[in-house]
């Protein structure tokens, strides 16, 4: 079963390989870039940290990016360690630096997953654009050939399960109601 799924996911980035072209090669790196160390969920998180009225939301996307980490990148990549596609035999479609840690889950689809469920959650009105670029990050990995399908999907679960978890979690501490 493992081996027919591996397989998938070879067959599927060979796919994203032969797709490659200079626009979307540019357009994927500077998307994937955003989503290194969750630059583009803090750079949301910390404004509506600042704002009463959007302060627990700030704080639960914080706290889901955390919960994220934990488990995923903390966690589960060591339990697994799986080896990366961009170690094996893609070097020549290679775009970027090879990433040093382990494959599965993709971190950046953890972490945009989680936040997009945050933001479904407690503030609908812009979860679209959010659930949108948490879309566009997961895909940028693909693309970039540095995570495999299953990688991915793994990431948009775990990434949907933290963030509705980190929902009561934040609720149940008192920190968002400080004002500033």
């Amino acid at each position: 079963m493992l081996k027919r799924i591996q397989a998938w996911d070879d067959r599927m980035l060979m796919r994203f390989a032969k797709r490659h072209t200079p626009f979307m090669n540019r357009l994927m790196i500077l998307i994937t870039t955003t989503g290194d160390n969750g630059y583009i969920w803090f750079a949301l998180a910390v404004p509506l940290l600042l704002m009463n009225r959007w302060r627990l939301t700030g704080f639960t996307i914080l706290a889901a990016m955390g919960i994220a980490s934990l488990s995923g990148e903390i966690t589960i990549k060591h339990i697994v360690k799986r080896v990366r596609p961009c170690k094996k035999a893609y070097d020549e479609y290679l775009l970027i630096e090879n990433p040093p840690h382990y494959s599965f889950p993709s971190g950046h689809t953890t972490a945009s997953f989680a936040v997009a469920t945050v933001m479904l959650c407690l503030c609908p009105v812009w979860a679209v654009s959010v659930v949108i670029y948490a879309c566009l990050i997961a895909l940028s990995r693909l693309y970039l050939l540095v995570h495999y399908p299953t990688d991915v999907l793994a990431g948009i679960a775990i990434g949907t399960v933290c963030g509705f978890i980190s929902i009561p979690v934040a609720q149940s501490i008192p920190l968002f109601a400080i004002q500033f």
